[in-house]
């Protein structure tokens, strides 16, 4: 049977991105978290790249993408590209709840609007603290 497309496969096809407070709400999540320069950052549900992009273009940090809908992540791609940041920024489909990375990674982990989507939230959480350097930060703006 084939599976039917949801919200998120329309999403992706037409580059929404939404998120509550916008961009002074990143910007909040950019400061709370000490986002500047020499950064690795980790956005959590990056949707169509828009955060990603900002970040990279904006601080000059290295910023790695990740969503669970692979036309998500075409879709941050291109945008980063169009925005020059594709030698700042990385995109990989994964699942909040099962990060691929390892331990004490990033130096902050950031989502927007993610975290009320994942079955087991608190696997999720658990998983964003585990990829954050000891002394980083984890931003969460639901």
């Amino acid at each position: 049977m084939e599976e039917k497309p949801d919200f998120f496969d329309f999403a992706a096809k037409v580059g929404l991105t939404k998120h509550l407070g916008g961009l002074v709400a990143t910007e909040e999540l950019i400061e709370l978290c000490h986002i500047g320069g020499s950064k690795y950052v980790l956005d959590v549900g990056c949707g169509a790249g828009v955060t990603p992009s900002y970040i990279a273009k904006r601080c000059g940090s290295k910023v790695v993408g990740v969503d669970i809908s692979e036309g998500m992540i075409d879709r941050s791609r291109e945008k980063a590209k169009r925005e020059g940041v594709a030698d700042r920024t990385e995109f990989r489909v994964a699942d909040a709840q099962d990060l691929p990375f390892e331990d004490d990674l990033f130096d902050a982990v950031i989502t927007e609007s993610v975290t009320s989507f994942p079955e087991n939230k608190q696997r999720a959480v658990n998983e964003y603290v585990r990829v954050t350097k000891p002394g980083g930060y984890v931003g969460l703006n639901e």
